[in-house]
């Protein structure tokens, strides 16, 4: 059965309507599945052009058939089968490596119009497995931007007295941070997930000294939290929240607990603020990483993957060459994000398939190694 799709930027019916060059229109046309399981997409774009530019209209009218033949596939595919959140900014994503998900493209038909548009029409296969994906993958980077990531634990070597009371304080604190709309990982249960964010370490302790009031002898306590919060992998500590609590009272395991839970609430506004902060600096800011890549068969193709990683992952700044030897090539790159990001971004169906497949080996602060496969 054939269906009809018409979507695009804007609609048109005289030239009067045409009040820029950059406005582009589209149709689409679903054409049957192939037999590789991409689908068959003819796609029309449209660019207004003026006289002496008809190039700069032509270009522009194919970058809008290619979008238009991708939109085709997401809308009658991808949405009725993936739950996507952000879709509009997952989708923008999508269009902007559009040429990576088309196959045997073709111009099948290209014509000025005396409406001032100049029109081209395309059909190419669709790669909807990759599209589906690349998808994910985009959902996901989304969500780390929108979900801090936090790891919580002990400082080691704690008191063995105030361990359990140390768990209930991890967990209490665990489930303010989630109902903020943090990612909480347990530490040490999660492996390479907490190279991207941040490790809060709990540590508690409790004081006791005897005092006088009004002729009464009394049995005082301090209990009192630290709260730093490492950066995975080097182990720097770049912010510390803390708390004390004065208590009267004899039982030191009730007045332990009690006291670690008004130390929570009290350290708490300050500890969130204090994430979300470093977490927004962090997932931007500029880093160098030392990358391995293992598998390489020479200086030049090292140097050719360099030059990959600058121009078509977004967020390198610069790649750069420090050593080959015995198959392998050291690179420093400049990355604005975490090292986990920019391996998802290399693991990007769209770029696997025009440069080359890896294998994460292993991830230890702004460190790196991957293997071509």
């Amino acid at each position: 059965m054939e269906m009809e799709l018409v979507g695009g930027r804007g609609r048109a019916n005289t030239a009067n309507k045409a009040i820029s060059a950059a406005l582009l229109f589209f149709w689409i046309f679903l054409l049957a599945p192939s037999p590789s399981g991409a689908e068959v997409v003819t796609a029309k774009g449209f660019s207004f052009f003026e006289p002496g530019r008809e190039m700069i209209a032509r270009e522009k009218a194919l970058d809008e058939a290619k979008r238009a033949a991708i939109e085709a596939a997401m809308g009658t595919m991808i949405e009725s089968k993936t739950v996507v959140e952000n879709f509009e900014v997952v989708k923008d994503q999508i269009f902007s490596r559009a040429a990576g998900y088309l196959t045997g493209l073709q111009i099948i038909e290209e014509t000025k119009t005396d409406l001032g548009t100049y029109e081209v029409t395309i059909q190419a296969d669709v790669k909807v497995s990759v599209l589906v994906d690349d998808l994910d993958r985009f959902r996901n980077m989304i969500q780390w931007q929108q979900n801090p990531r936090i790891s919580i634990g002990l400082e080691p070597g704690i008191d063995p007295e105030v361990i359990p009371t140390g768990t209930k304080t991890v967990n209490l604190l665990s489930d303010k941070l989630k109902k903020n709309g943090f990612k909480v990982f347990r530490h040490g249960e999660d492996g390479p997930a907490l190279q991207m964010g941040f490790l809060v370490a709990l540590s508690l302790d409790m004081s006791t000294r005897q005092t006088k009031y009004q002729g009464i002898e009394l049995t005082l306590n301090e209990v009192g939290l630290t709260s730093n919060i490492y950066r995975p992998g080097d182990g720097e500590v770049v912010a510390t929240a803390s708390a004390v609590e004065s208590m009267p009272g004899e039982n030191r395991l009730q007045i332990l607990d009690k006291g670690a839970r008004a130390c929570v609430d009290a350290v708490w506004k300050e500890l969130r603020d204090k994430l979300l902060r470093l977490w927004e600096k962090e997932l931007y800011s500029e880093r160098e990483i030392f990358l391995v890549v293992k598998n390489v068969d020479s200086s030049a193709q090292g140097h050719e993957i360099a030059g990959v990683l600058q121009s078509d992952v977004s967020g390198i700044l610069g790649a750069r060459i420090i050593r080959y030897a015995e198959g392998a090539a050291e690179m420093s790159v400049r990355y604005r994000g975490w090292p986990e990001q920019l391996f998802n971004e290399m693991q990007l169906s769209y770029f696997t398939s025009r440069y080359f497949d890896s294998q994460l080996e292993s991830m230890a602060g702004n460190k790196m190694t991957i293997r071509i496969k």
